[in-house]
């Protein structure tokens, strides 16, 4: 399986993640709230990598904590931001506080 690094370069844009002006490729991405995360992920420059195969969808895949199929998904436009954020930055788990139990009677 493979994608086109144009394709990828695009569809990153449009889900949030944005281009860092450095000596690499990377896209840095920035949730619904405008806050700048921690995911990021390497896109390889060079006549050699103008198609992106199955090793190098994995490692993007594994930088912006998906799977490859999920990857994909955001890749081919299924799962869109708001699906990658539930995925990768769950809501913290709402803790039921729990009856206070009483002593015998």
């Amino acid at each position: 399986m493979t994608r086109e690094r144009s394709d990828i370069e695009a569809s990153l844009l449009k889900k949030g993640f944005k281009k860092d002006n450095g000596n690499h490729k990377y896209y840095i991405y920035w949730n619904l709230s405008g806050k700048k995360t921690i995911k990021k992920t390497m896109v390889s420059h060079g006549s050699a990598y103008k198609t992106m195969g199955d090793s190098l969808l994995n490692k993007m895949a594994k930088q912006v904590g998906l799977t490859k199929q999920k990857f994909l998904e955001l890749v081919d436009c299924p799962l869109d931001q708001r699906g990658y954020e539930q995925i990768v930055f769950p809501p913290p788990a709402q803790v039921a506080a729990a009856p206070k139990s009483k002593g015998k009677k």
